[in-house]
Formats: C-alpha cells, structure tokens, sequence
C-alpha cells in the first residue's frame, strides 16, 4: 500500500509543475505554455483521482484524516476549474484552480496523521449529503471568487481609464466573467444549502440539538445568509458586475476564515484536533 505521504507528495508535484507552467505561460503571455500548464494540471488530477480510487488515503483505521479533507477539497476546486477550461477554453480558470489545489494539499501535509472520527450510524448519508454537497458548493464558490476577483481588478481598471497591460490582456471578457460568476452562484447555492441542512439534521442523533451555538455552526449560517442574498439578487433582479462580484469575493474570504481560523484555532465540533 502506497502511503499518503507518498501520493500527497506526488499529487503536489505534480499541481506545482502544473502551477509554475501555467503562470509562466500567463506572465510571458505564451499560449502554448498555459496550455501545458492546464494539461499537467488534468494529469495532476487523474493521478489523484487513482489514489483516491485506490484509497491510498485510507491508511489510518480509524477514520480520514483532516490532511485527506483538505485533499478531498482540492480535488472538487480543479475538477471545477478543469470542466470551466473544457467548457470556455480560458486556462486561467484551471491555472487558479491549480493554484488552489497547491496550497490544500500544502495545508494538508500537517495533519496527515490527524484522524477525524465520524460516528458510524452518520457514515454514508453524513458523506454524500454534507460533505459532497459542501465541498463541490466550495469549489464552484472559489471559481466564482476568481472570476470576480478578476473582474474587479479589469474593471476599475477601465473605470479609470487606465491602461490593461500584460498577461491581464488575456484574462476572459467582462461579460464572460459575470457569467462564471453566474453559474457558479447559481450551481453553488442551491448544493451549500444542501449541506448545511443536511448536517443541521444530523446534529440532532450526533449533538443532541439541531443547532448548538457552535462557532462553526453560526458563521455557517451567516455565510448561507449572505449566500442566499447573492443568489436571490441573482435569479430575481438580475443582478449583474460590481455587486455579485463584491459578494462572491466576500463570501468567499468568509469560507477561508471557517476553514483556516474556526476549525484549526476555535473550540468547535468540527476543529482540526491533532492526535
């Protein structure tokens, strides 16, 4: 059996070379390197698709690390960034996610031997419904923090009538931004929504309360809150630029400071408990 340290350092290597072609490629503005650069990136994540396949990140036997969540994440943000590239044929979109996915599993590399204990009668449903839906919301949610972190930047750009020089020429329209957003908004709220319900009900039989005042818990829902505003404004009032931009970057930071401050440094149900 192939370690987890073995395939984690092989997965990130691999993402490294796919991230350092790619941005050559978009600094030195040459196609042919971006291009490589998000070939390298979908062969980064077919290898670490064989390992999960393989399980190569269940070595512990009691349970997935926090390393392999972290790993698990990086694989929903390139597998949205790939199928962005598949469908738009912007590199930029799988160069960001390979970028991403270098630093979840550079986070993951502490806590490789950090078991989180999931109660058994919560395994299947608990991971399907909470997991999956959060992590691929996640993901979508991190595109469209790109595409809006992209879009603010060229805009004000424009706005000031200041000139666009560089690999930023290359970066996607305008309008083709606000779209990524879009989708990503709308695909995205309606899965995150999916999650957190799904673990407020399983709270119950696992805490003894759907909800119980934990850190996580409350800026989960305030985040959902914020969600919901996005995507109403979205679908209803055809909210379009600046404003979903704003939001999806806010949002965004919102999830980071969860996952990197909540769950590593506050009391929670869900903290990264190191054995």
């Amino acid at each position: 059996m192939i370690s987890p340290e073995f395939s984690t350092g092989l997965t990130l290597v691999l993402y490294s070379l796919a991230l350092g072609t790619g941005f050559a490629g978009l600094l030195a503005r040459q196609p042919a390197w971006r291009k490589c650069g998000c070939v390298l990136a979908v062969t980064a994540f077919a290898c670490q698709t064989l390992t999960l396949a393989l399980g190569f990140h269940k070595a512990l036997p009691d349970g997935l690390s926090v390393g392999a969540y972290f790993q698990l994440m990086a694989w929903f943000v390139v597998l949205c960034g790939s199928i962005a590239w598949a469908k738009m044929r912007q590199e930029s979109t799988l160069i960001f996610a390979a970028l991403l996915g270098c630093l979840l599993f550079l986070l993951s590399t502490p806590y490789l031997t950090s078991v989180v204990r999931v109660p058994t009668f919560l395994s299947k449903p608990f991971y399907a419904l909470h997991i999956g839906a959060l992590f691929l919301s996640l993901a979508l949610l991190a595109m469209a923090f790109a595409a809006g972190g992209i879009f603010l930047f060229l805009e004000s750009r424009i706005k000031s009538k200041r000139s666009v020089k560089g690999f930023w020429k290359d970066m996607p329209a305008l309008s083709l931004l606000d779209k990524v957003n879009a989708f990503t908004v709308l695909t995205g709220y309606p899965l995150y929504t999916l999650g957190i319900f799904s673990g407020i009900v399983w709270a119950k039989p696992a805490f003894g309360a759907f909800m119980t005042g934990d850190p996580k818990e409350v800026l989960s829902i305030i985040i959902w809150l914020l969600f919901s505003l996005l995507f109403y404004n979205r679908l209803t009032r055809n909210w379009k630029g600046r404003k979903p931009a704003q939001c999806a970057v806010g949002i965004f930071f919102l999830c980071l400071f969860s996952i990197l401050v909540v769950n590593t440094l506050m009391p929670s149900h869900h903290a990264f408990v190191r054995n």
